[in-house]
């Protein structure tokens, strides 16, 4: 048997038996360290690559251990909590607004301000690897405070009643501090009254959304490995949410009185839907899907994720 499919099916035991352990409270695994690894996963398949059409043994073995050892480490670091060796590169990224606080950390702030005339509104995120909180606010239309040196920037264009909000990560020759997951601590608020598209492209990280005071409409999200939490509410009536993951925890919270259908194609990974019933099209439906004035749509993709929603 050629290493490379050893290698994928290690892989794969690794992350069923992860997903599983996490599903029984054995573990607290974050699936943001992956992002740290990735050089290691650079090596596996350079090794695969030179070996693949020999049959030397010291070369499968070479490309067995490699990937043993890289889950290992991996495992071990999540979940002792080990810091990274401390390395660090000064960023001198321009914010609308910066503080520096008692002990010398570096806040950044971005703001748009609130107009009553704009009703519909769009925020569009790439963040990167970092850690998102959002929930809504009564002051500003965006307000963001990024923790130590920011990477971000934010831009807007706007028609009659109709905003966009484009919120992503700088992309410069300058350094960033990796030694602290704090420089990487984004938090949002977005204005309570318009009505709100959000969209959130990030390569690994974690997002933790609440919507419940929020009118949202559609909500997309793309992520490799990510945990992500969202909480819907019940202020509009016609609710969008669709997620494609590689590597990730998904778990949303929709309330119950709203009908909720769950559409899936998610490959290897796990799903649980307590309280829903699987419909003969393969679709899960909360009981009270067809009465419900609110309607919330979820879509979920994913090639080895680990899927939850629930109703509260």
């Amino acid at each position: 048997m050629k290493a490379s499919k050893i290698s994928w099916g290690i892989i794969l035991i690794f992350a069923g038996t992860v997903f599983l352990l996490e599903n029984y409270g054995v573990i607290d695994f974050t699936w943001s360290y992956v992002w740290r690894f990735w050089p290691v996963f650079l090596i596996i398949s350079g090794l695969n690559i030179i070996f693949s059409k020999s049959d030397n043994k010291v070369g499968q073995w070479l490309i067995v251990l490699a990937t043993v050892f890289a889950l290992g480490l991996l495992t071990f670091v999540n979940i002792s909590g080990t810091k990274k060796p401390e390395r660090s590169w000064d960023y001198n990224f321009n914010s609308d607004d910066e503080e520096v606080d008692s002990v010398g950390n570096v806040q950044s702030f971005y703001e748009e301000e609130y107009d009553a005339k704009y009703k519909t509104a769009t925020l569009n995120i790439n963040g990167g690897a970092s850690s998102f909180t959002m929930n809504a606010g009564d002051k500003s239309m965006f307000e963001s405070s990024t923790q130590k040196n920011s990477r971000y920037y934010l831009r807007k264009t706007d028609t009659d009643s109709t905003v966009v909000l484009n919120f992503k990560s700088k992309s410069t020759n300058n350094s960033f501090d990796f030694s602290d997951t704090d420089s990487r601590k984004v938090a949002i608020k977005i204005h309570s009254q318009p009505l709100w598209d959000i969209n959130l492209n990030m390569g690994a990280g974690e997002a933790n959304f609440d919507f419940s005071q929020n009118k949202v409409r559609d909500i997309k999200i793309k992520g490799g490995a990510a945990d992500f939490e969202i909480k819907i509410g019940t202020l509009y009536n016609d609710v969008n949410l669709a997620a494609e993951t590689g590597i990730a925890k998904v778990s949303v919270l929709v309330p119950t009185e709203s009908g909720c259908k769950i559409t899936t194609k998610t490959g290897l990974s796990n799903k649980d839907f307590p309280d829903f019933e699987e419909a003969a099209d393969g679709t899960f439906v909360s009981p009270n899907y067809n009465t419900s004035k609110n309607k919330i749509t979820i879509n979920l993709k994913g090639g080895l994720s680990d899927f939850e929603v629930k109703r509260y």
